[in-house]
């Protein structure tokens, strides 16, 4: 079984090389920040790994798309909430219960609450729509996403760029304590 997907990662990479194929992984970043429950991180290190010298450029470009995704949830929480609610009450709960966890919480952390929903393994789809709900500054949410996003998508594009294919050993294993070790760092950073 391990050979089957060792061998099926080995032909994702092979076809992230092709031309126009990074197309895929720019809609999948957008998505994500509206209603794709696959994080974007997954779709962008064979991209990484595939064209390790345009790491950056692969990075930014994500972080482009997935922002303009979350401007798309933003707009989705202020405008079109009532309509939104019913539908992700019957079938999403957990979004709606993070969703009223943030609006509970953002009087408290404010804008610290963007960098992390867009850093941290919480969903960023619920941040975004719920800055949307609570018609929050829009240049604000945008800088604090850009931010939070570029960073996420940053530390795992160089990681793979640096170190190529040890290090998906490394993320499989340790992701989550990656993850919440640089949330705690975040809120020490801001609280300090």
């Amino acid at each position: 079984m391990k050979d089957f997907f060792d061998n099926l990662f080995l032909r994702i990479i092979e076809n992230c090389k092709r031309k126009n194929s990074r197309i895929l992984l720019y809609f999948v970043s957008f998505i994500e920040s509206i209603i794709f429950p696959i994080p974007t991180d997954i779709f962008l290190i064979p991209y990484v790994l595939a064209n390790r010298n345009n790491y950056l450029i692969i990075t930014i470009f994500t972080t482009l798309f997935s922002v303009l995704g979350g401007v798309c949830a933003f707009y989705i929480g202020l405008f079109f909430w009532d309509y939104f609610s019913e539908i992700l009450v019957k079938y999403y709960p957990s979004i709606v219960d993070g969703i009223n966890g943030f609006k509970k919480d953002f009087g408290i952390y404010g804008n610290l609450l963007i960098l992390l929903g867009g850093f941290s393994p919480f969903p960023y789809k619920v941040t975004c729509i719920s800055s949307g709900l609570l018609g929050l500054d829009i240049y604000q949410f945008i800088l604090f996403s850009s931010v939070s996003r570029f960073s996420r998508f940053f530390i795992v594009s160089y990681f793979f760029y640096r170190f190529g294919e040890k290090a998906k050993f490394v993320i499989n294993k340790y992701i989550y304590v990656i993850s919440i070790t640089f949330v705690i760092l975040f809120i020490y950073m801001f609280l300090d």
